[in-house]
């Protein structure tokens, strides 16, 4: 018997010390197809994973250039060491999708993981592949793109300027977690957003982001979009049922970033009867100087427009918590949409803004806020 075990765990051993299936393992082809051919390669041997290294053996230097998105399957884990992987010059997709989000019709997958060791880099490219540039240009525009996907990661690397959204959740996705992702963007294109999660998602952690981004650093957006038809330029998929399209059960922690296009640091809005609800934000603090354009709110919830059937009403948007903000934006605290039910605690600002929090027109019910200026 002890021989046995001695056996096995001899096995697991040389199993665990295997190098990993990698693009470096075939010669032929682009750098998407050498990927795409390793990717195969591990779904044929159940291995089910890759990695990307820093050093690209054919093209001799440390860097990857792919000229299409790279389509992660189900129960399937993508590891970036240590690598610079970037959009090549014209390269008009993703960088990052699920295989779901490219079938016809659209399909669903599980069990994804998207995570870097070292300093792992995602790059958008040094100029615009779109015409206009940002969001205009459609959904391929977003850097990392999950499509009805349940129980993922993605976490351990840098997103540097992003053609428009660095990472979006669409509809379904769920069970997942987006964590230890550093932003260098620029505002050099239009909505350059950290994380989005949009309408239709749930039970998602998001925490310890750091560095710049253009636009909101985090938003959770449920909006219709017109009909709800087609791929439009905020969403992915066709028509959706309306019951599943609410937004509920976030966390959002642990983020220590700065806005340099002037929106905010978390951004929380829902119209359309589409619900927003159970969300928790805390350990907020913005890192911008005096050198930096102010941020417009640390925590901006809901709007008067962005509706395709109608504004927000009282009870939509509710059970919301917000505790341990810190930041210098003109408003810490801006509520422009109804909200029902939430707290805001520990609100700290600082470098003299115009006020601590603001209401708009819209009815608001059970709602406390404790703020001070230092």
């Amino acid at each position: 018997m002890r021989l046995f075990v001695l056996m096995m765990c001899l096995m697991w051993s040389a199993a665990a010390m295997a190098d990993p299936i990698t693009p470096n393992d075939f010669r032929k082809g682009t750098d998407s197809e050498r990927i795409e051919a390793a990717i195969r390669e591990a779904l044929r041997t159940g291995v089910n994973a890759i990695e990307i290294p820093r050093w690209n053996q054919q093209r001799k230097a440390a860097e990857w250039l792919i000229d299409r998105a790279i389509l992660v399957p189900s129960d399937f884990t993508l590891v970036l060491n240590d690598c610079l992987v970037r959009l090549s010059p014209g390269t008009a997709d993703n960088i990052i999708t699920n295989a779901g989000a490219r079938t016809q019709p659209l399909s669903a997958n599980r069990n994804v993981r998207i995570t870097g060791k070292g300093n792992a880099v995602l790059s958008g490219g040094l100029e615009a592949h779109f015409n206009p540039p940002g969001d205009k240009s459609g959904y391929r525009t977003i850097g990392i793109l999950l499509y009805d996907t349940q129980h993922f990661t993605i976490e351990g690397f840098t997103m540097e300027e992003t053609q428009a959204w660095a990472i979006s959740m669409e509809h379904g996705c769920a069970y997942g977690r987006v964590a230890n992702i550093n932003f260098a963007n620029t505002n050099k294109f239009p909505n350059q957003d950290g994380v989005d999660v949009r309408k239709g998602c749930h039970d998602i952690v998001i925490e310890n982001i750091t560095g710049v981004t253009g636009d909101d650093v985090i938003a959770l957006t449920g909006l219709a979009t017109p009909n709800d038809t087609a791929r439009t330029s905020m969403q992915v998929g066709g028509r959706l049922p309306r019951n599943n399209d609410d937004i509920y059960n976030i966390i959002i922690r642990n983020v220590q970033a700065k806005c340099i296009g002037g929106h905010a640091l978390v951004r929380l809005l829902n119209q359309d009867g589409i619900k927003m609800y159970n969300i928790t934000v805390s350990g907020i603090f913005d890192t911008s100087t005096e050198e930096d354009i102010r941020p417009a709110t640390g925590i901006r919830i809901g709007e008067e427009h962005y509706w395709s059937s109608r504004m927000n009403v009282l009870g939509e948007t509710y059970n919301i918590k917000v505790d341990n903000v810190h930041t210098r934006a003109k408003t810490a605290v801006k509520v422009v949409g109804t909200l029902k039910d939430a707290t805001f605690t520990n609100i700290t600002s600082y470098g003299g803004i115009s006020q601590l929090v603001e209401f708009g027109r819209q009815p608001v019910e059970g709602v406390r806020i404790e703020a001070q200026k230092l």
